[in-house]
């Protein structure tokens, strides 16, 4: 692989994670701004989040399986 694929397949997969953060984030606010919140739903919702974010702090375009991983799938939220 090369330097400039190496680079942009860590950089669609960061975006992909933060978007996917983001997303979190908007139905975080969005079942805590119901007028009963499920806790339980809210607890998940963050978890799923908090994993998110370490993994997005943890990736490097060095580890090539995870990011050509990450960049090739999905933009669902996991765990939903």
């Amino acid at each position: 692989m090369t330097s400039t694929s190496k680079w942009v397949n860590y950089d669609v997969a960061r975006g992909r994670l933060l978007m996917q953060i983001g997303e979190l984030d908007r139905l975080i606010d969005q079942e805590q701004s119901a007028t009963a919140p499920n806790a339980v739903k809210v607890a998940a919702l963050e978890n799923a989040q908090d994993a998110l974010i370490d993994q997005s702090d943890l990736l490097s375009a060095d580890d090539l399986e995870l990011t050509r991983r990450i960049a090739a799938s999905s933009l669902s939220v996991p765990g939903l």
